[in-house]
């Protein structure tokens, strides 16, 4: 029986450009195929990169995917920006370059993740393998939550945020932006991440993080400070 409670998230056009050519490109691709989108490419910074799927090319730089479009004949519309943190600022920059090229940020969830219906979400949402996003979350731009990942109700990610496999946030948490909760980490309920901060694989947080650190351990404590440098 279909339980109605749950969201389907398989959203915008169906060919579509990869950013990133790294690992988050390979975990997307399997499930973007699965939902019935068309990779046409793959884009990525790094030079000597090679495309992670057999087939598809992969471009180096925003400038190649634009010679790519113009003498493309598919009517390519889509992008997912698979590029993980620390680099939710990244992601939100090529977002907003990617919008002034014509491009439109796809949302997607694989079919075993539990997506409540009354949760709300920004562009570019990117669901993993059984995860599960309770009653009332607000989600912001450009967000990843990974596999197994369980995000329980009233809670706020801001743009550019990442929930690492098997994280756990009790209710009415509040995440920063481009801030990064770590594998298996858990983060009591009402507890405040500041942006741009790190919460270390496997930590407890039980009281506000501020802004720009990187906390570790059970209870998280400080371990150092964490500015980003614009890549």
């Amino acid at each position: 029986m279909i339980d109605h409670r749950w969201n389907v998230i398989n959203e915008g056009p169906k060919d579509i450009i990869v950013y990133g050519g790294g690992d988050q490109g390979r975990v997307d691709y399997p499930i973007l195929e699965q939902l019935g989108y068309r990779v046409r490419a793959f884009v990525d910074d790094t030079p000597g990169m090679f495309s992670p799927v057999k087939g598809i090319p992969i471009l180096q730089g925003l400038q190649k995917l634009r010679d790519f479009l113009m003498n493309s004949e598919d009517s390519m519309t889509g992008f997912v920006l698979a590029i993980g943190n620390p680099y939710g600022h990244v992601r939100i920059r090529l977002h907003n370059a990617l919008k002034s090229e014509g491009l439109h940020p796809i949302s997607f969830a694989d079919p075993t993740a539990l997506i409540c219906k009354s949760a709300t979400f920004s562009a570019g949402l990117q669901v993993m393998t059984s995860a599960i996003v309770e009653r009332d979350v607000k989600i912001g731009r450009q967000c990843i939550i990974n596999t197994r990942a369980l995000i329980t109700h009233d809670c706020e990610l801001g743009d550019g945020v990442e929930i690492a496999p098997g994280a756990v946030l009790c209710g009415r948490v509040k995440v920063g932006e481009n801030s990064w909760i770590g594998a298996n980490a858990c983060v009591r309920q009402k507890v405040v991440i500041g942006n741009n901060s790190i919460v270390g694989a496997g930590s407890v947080v039980v009281s506000d993080v501020p802004d720009n650190v990187i906390v570790v351990g059970a209870p998280a404590r400080f371990l150092k400070s964490n500015f980003i440098k614009e890549s």
